[in-house]
């Protein structure tokens, strides 16, 4: 029994080692819902958990600043632009973003609680990096 005992007390450093981190961890997770807009404010896109068990992040394509509406984008409105992204690591999501009608992957990272960075490639070569702030 004093052998038990031994071996437990030599485990509760590395316990509150682990309970100690715990909360620093949490906070590294920055929150991606709300309403968010790139940097030249001509669009925004209203960021939501979706898919079957809610665990997937999208973002709809919710306002077009009225003097840059046309055609070509308007029929974008109210439709996914992100959609089905994988939580991969603290702040980052991998998923289908939707470029002028086509779909390619994407990866969006949370930089702070304001601030996310999207990037999506097609064939390595076609790139769009995209800057969105959080407004709401």
């Amino acid at each position: 029994m004093a052998r038990c005992f031994r071996t437990l007390l030599k485990l509760v450093p590395f316990a509150l080692a682990i309970m100690a981190t715990a909360p620093s961890m949490a906070q590294d997770q920055f929150n991606p819902i709300g309403l968010w807009e790139p940097d030249n404010r001509e669009s925004r896109y209203e960021f939501t958990y979706c898919g079957e068990n809610g665990d997937r992040l999208c973002a709809e394509l919710v306002w077009i600043q009225q003097d840059k509406q046309d055609a070509r984008n308007t029929k974008y409105l109210n439709t996914y632009m992100f959609k089905n992204a994988r939580h991969v690591r603290p702040n980052r999501w991998q998923g289908t973003v939707t470029l002028e009608g086509f779909n390619i992957g994407g990866t969006v990272t949370q930089t702070d609680n304001n601030t996310m960075q999207l990037e999506a490639c097609a064939l390595f070569v076609i790139c769009e990096n995209i800057r969105l702030r959080r407004i709401e």
